[in-house]
């Protein structure tokens, strides 16, 4: 019995060193000894646009009282682009950013490409996201806080000054391309109404000049006055005509009156014919046609203001959704490394050695009670 006592002591005197012991040794070991100082930069900015937005945090009503407001999905497009792969690519631009990480920065743990590991770009996207950028948007503020980590307080700094250069690089670029998009699109509508507008102008010219006319509405009203005038000089002559027979039946001027009755007439169903004959030289056959060609124009001529107004409306909301970049907080040079927090890490490390020594203990108990039974 006292045999498997000490069995048991000597099981559990081997459990504890395993779990607890030895990985709390090398905790102390790597953290004291071999692991590198790890510098963080720090920086914060907020990305926001002339056009105010609601918001009952503190900070948006600050900003809405002057001529900007937040953006929040910009600044989420920022986010994604500092943590992109072409971020990367442009930050390691002759592998400036890998050299700050490869032998002999660094220690064997924390250094990059691991021993016997494949340094592939994807690899190195994995490492910049993990270990050297970290970015926290508070979606109630709107600031965004940028951590950039590196071996040298130097190399911190740069990298996170180069991420701010650019990530502003970027919101022009979205700036250039939406005032580019916005106002092509205008000026092709503008361009689109101004040749409508010309065509429309040209074909009533073509239809004027072939048609003899220039507007059949204001040609028919002088026509009918015309006729109206007659009228009042048929009936006058009528008039006279009838005294002149009353009073004597043989004067040779009843001749010349009914001559004239003649005329007028003639002349007045000549002058109705023109204007509401049923060919299509009368000018109501052709008021038809040119009424559709002046709608036509008058179409045009409205599509042309909405147009211009498009543009001018266009250029207003280009110049009011200009996004910034702006800077609350500096990247500064980091005096102290902040990383790794060895007496934390080791502390951690003795603690779930210690639960893992635990759980183990009464697992092995529970199985050696169930053995002697």
């Amino acid at each position: 019995m006292s045999f498997i006592k000490r069995h048991l002591r000597s099981q559990n005197s081997l459990l504890f060193l395993v779990t607890v012991v030895v990985p709390t040794l090398v905790a102390v070991l790597y953290y004291g000894l071999v692991a590198a100082d790890v510098y963080v930069s720090e920086s914060r900015f907020v990305v926001r646009s002339q056009q105010k937005q609601e918001s009952a945090s503190l900070l948006s009503s600050f900003l809405q009282g002057t001529s900007f407001g937040r953006s929040q999905d910009d600044a989420w497009i920022v986010t994604d682009y500092i943590e992109s792969m072409d971020a990367l690519r442009a930050l390691d631009a002759g592998e400036a950013l890998r050299k700050r990480f490869d032998a002999p920065n660094g220690d064997v743990l924390s250094r990059f490409p691991l021993t016997g590991r494949h340094s592939s770009y994807e690899d190195f996207l994995q490492f910049y996201r993990n270990h050297i950028v970290a970015v926290v948007h508070d979606s109630t503020t709107g600031i965004t806080t940028l951590r950039t980590s590196a071996f040298e307080p130097a190399s911190a700094h740069q990298i996170n000054e180069k991420l701010l250069s650019m990530s502003e690089a970027l919101v022009n670029e979205l700036n250039r391309r939406g005032l580019q998009d916005g106002m092509r699109y205008a000026n092709e509508a503008v361009q689109t109404a101004q040749k409508r507008v010309t065509e429309s102008a040209m074909a009533l010219a073509r239809y004027r000049s072939n048609q003899s006319v220039f507007d059949p509405d204001r040609q028919s009203s002088l026509q009918l006055q015309q006729i109206g005038k007659l009228q009042d000089e048929l009936i006058a002559t009528r008039a006279r005509l009838a005294e002149v027979v009353s009073v004597s039946p043989q004067n040779p001027q009843i001749e010349t009156l009914n001559t004239r009755i003649a005329v007028l007439r003639q002349e007045i169903d000549t002058t109705a014919t023109t204007v509401t004959g049923k060919g299509t030289s009368s000018l109501a056959a052709k008021s038809r046609e040119f009424e559709r060609l002046n709608i036509e124009k008058g179409f045009a001529e409205r599509e042309l203001a909405s147009a211009l107004a498009l543009q001018q409306q266009a250029r207003n909301d280009v110049s009011n959704k200009q996004l910034y970049v702006a800077r609350v907080v500096q990247p500064e040079v980091p005096d102290a490394p902040i990383e790794p927090r060895r007496l934390r890490a080791v502390l951690v490390t003795l603690a779930m050695g210690l639960v893992t020594w635990g759980i183990l203990s009464l697992l092995l108990a529970g199985v050696r009670e169930h053995t002697l039974k």
